[in-house]
């Protein structure tokens, strides 16, 4: 039997304290490349403060801008304080860009999903780096993510 982390890729996309996006914050950017799927797991500290908008950017290297992905995103059903309703999620949506209103998003966790075919392209490059962006609105808060990615495309991944 494989253990998870021989089949995945986990990458932290925050320090341990997360970052404050109250600032124009990228997090840290990953590759695609040798994987087929990326879910992004963020969590909202209870002090996030006013809204903001959070958009995956997609280019040819790190920390690019050349595109802007449209994502899946589900959003946690109760805050982390609240018992058994936190591993509920909310239906699948996708967006290109994603309103997060603070009430909406405190004290919670969201999951972004994307598939590498459903990456911008520009003739035959993908633009396969990844980087989520937080445009920097909010008032405050901490945010914390980490990357997972699965479905290697090749088998030195």
């Amino acid at each position: 039997m494989a253990l998870f982390t021989q089949e995945n890729l986990i990458i932290p996309l925050t320090d341990q304290d997360g970052v404050d996006a109250a600032n124009n914050v990228e997090l840290d950017s990953f590759s695609m490349r040798k994987y087929g799927h990326a879910t992004i797991v963020i969590l909202f500290a209870s002090t996030v403060t006013g809204d903001n908008i959070l958009t995956v950017e997609c280019a040819a290297t790190d920390s690019g801008d050349t595109s802007d992905a449209t994502f899946h995103y589900r959003l946690g059903g109760a805050t982390f304080t609240v018992g058994t309703a936190k591993d509920v999620l909310a239906a699948d949506a996708t967006s290109a860009a994603l309103t997060l209103t603070a009430a909406t998003y405190q004290d919670k966790m969201l999951i972004l999903e994307l598939d590498r075919d459903e990456l911008p392209t520009s003739g035959e490059t993908v633009y396969d780096w990844v980087t989520v962006d937080f445009d920097g609105t909010a008032s405050a808060g901490a945010v914390t993510a980490i990357a997972i990615l699965s479905n290697p495309r090749f088998a030195e991944a």
